[in-house]
């Protein structure tokens, strides 16, 4: 919905958007700037401040606007962090003949920067800058139609590996195929093509997950009674909670709640990709808040092992699955949790098993979809289900048992043929 001569729009994301000319046009070429506010009598301040020349900041916080320049160069550039995230205004040359898909791109991010996680900036940048720009950078965003971009999927499909040229896994397929038509959108939301080409033309689909047997689990939970460490703590939490990788990682005996039997899932700790060319490291670890708002939960502990978490809490800055202050990263999670599974004699699997294996352990128990989606932090229960939730082969044969009936009829034909023998 759009207000008549302001040139002030509300976009598809709830924000409102206001495009202002950025001083005299230099050779036939008009740049403009866009402002970003959360209301319309925002962004028509921030207008009103900046067409009369008092382009500072308003009173609110949330209101304030930040430069951010398109990089000049070919080369993709991030911009400056900026101190608030409600509002951007941007400088692009409207008539650059053409308009390159780098140019979009880098935009793109400067805007995704101001309002997603550091995790989810680190993985956007990582696909446009090792995916996206070798192939479409120097290409004008408006030439960019389906045939090429299902060429340029299909070639990703069988040898799109970055070092080896080796086949990409489908769930890699999906996020460059998810980045490539944000930028698209994006770029068609600011007139900049017409519409937004099919994409899609390369089908994924997702990994079937693996779930331990019962054995399986039995003898991780052993294991972990054996060795009494932080680290087993922390597998046998993970297999009775659900609980992410990271998530287990960036849990401190703070987030236990004794008399409600509960824990808290606040933090979350990953390895993220450094977006900054000058860093020291090509990654860092960060510890922050989990994957979506719906991952912010209390989770329920059962009764019988609240006992022996307790007895083994340290102080509430303490991480859990380190026993000290300094949390575990998840690569080392990863290493440990294979070493772990050969001396409990299990074969190897995952990490993230453990959290397929328990949400399929309570469905089995008949725990109900909707408490289970929100234990795993789930937004929709359509996720718990198609996504996490698989029958394991115990299940599938027990079930599968209940249709048989070559038992009873072995034995009516055996009594058939003992009948007729005894007549004979």
């Amino acid at each position: 919905m759009g207000r008549r001569g302001e040139n002030i729009r509300k976009r598809s994301d709830g924000r409102w958007e206001a495009r202002v000319i950025c001083g005299s046009p230099v050779d036939g070429r008009t740049s403009y700037k866009y402002l970003y506010s959360r209301t319309y009598k925002g962004v028509r301040e921030l207008k009103k401040k900046y067409l009369s020349g008092l382009d500072s900041p308003p009173d609110s916080a949330s209101e304030v606007p930040v430069s951010i320049p398109v990089p000049a160069s070919k080369r993709l550039e991030t911009a400056e962090p900026p101190k608030y995230t409600d509002a951007v205004c941007r400088t692009i040359d409207m008539r650059e003949n053409p308009i390159l898909f780098r140019t979009v791109a880098a935009e793109w991010l400067a805007t995704k920067k101001l309002s997603v996680k550091e995790s989810s900036y680190a993985a956007y940048s990582f696909m446009v800058e090792k995916h996206l720009l070798p192939e479409f950078g120097d290409s004008a965003v408006k030439d960019m139609d389906t045939d090429r971009i299902g060429a340029f999927l299909l070639a990703k499909k069988k040898h799109g590996g970055l070092k080896d040229g080796t086949p990409l896994s489908d769930k890699t397929l999906s996020e460059i195929k998810g980045t490539l038509n944000r930028i698209l959108r994006y770029a068609k939301s600011h007139n900049l093509i017409d519409a937004v080409p099919d994409s899609l033309s390369i089908s994924t689909r997702q990994a079937p997950v693996v779930v331990l047997t019962k054995q399986e689990q039995k003898s991780l939970e052993e294991q972990a009674l054996m060795e009494d460490t932080p680290y087993s703590l922390g597998v046998l939490l993970c297999l009775y909670t659900g609980i992410r990788e990271g998530e287990v990682c960036g849990l401190q005996w703070a987030d236990f709640n004794w008399a409600d039997e509960t824990v808290s899932i606040s933090r979350t700790v990953s390895r993220i990709s450094d977006v900054d060319t000058d860093a020291d490291s090509k990654t860092h670890v960060v510890v922050g808040t989990p994957k979506t708002i719906c991952s912010i939960r209390t989770v329920p502990l059962p009764t019988d092992i609240v006992p022996y978490i307790k007895e083994r809490a340290g102080e509430d800055s303490i991480y859990v699955v380190t026993g000290n202050e300094k949390c575990m990263e998840p690569r080392v999670c990863r290493s440990r949790f294979k070493y772990f599974q050969k001396k409990a004699g299990v074969k190897y699997h995952k990490f993230h098993n453990l959290r397929h294996t328990y949400a399929t352990n309570c469905i089995e128990m008949g725990i109900d979809i909707k408490t289970l989606s929100e234990n795993l932090g789930h937004s929709d229960v359509n996720i718990t289900l198609q996504r996490y939730v698989h029958p394991s082969m115990e299940s599938k044969k027990a079930q599968v048992n209940k249709l048989s009936t070559f038992a009873a009829s072995k034995k009516t034909v055996a009594v058939r043929h003992a009948v007729g023998n005894n007549t004979s």
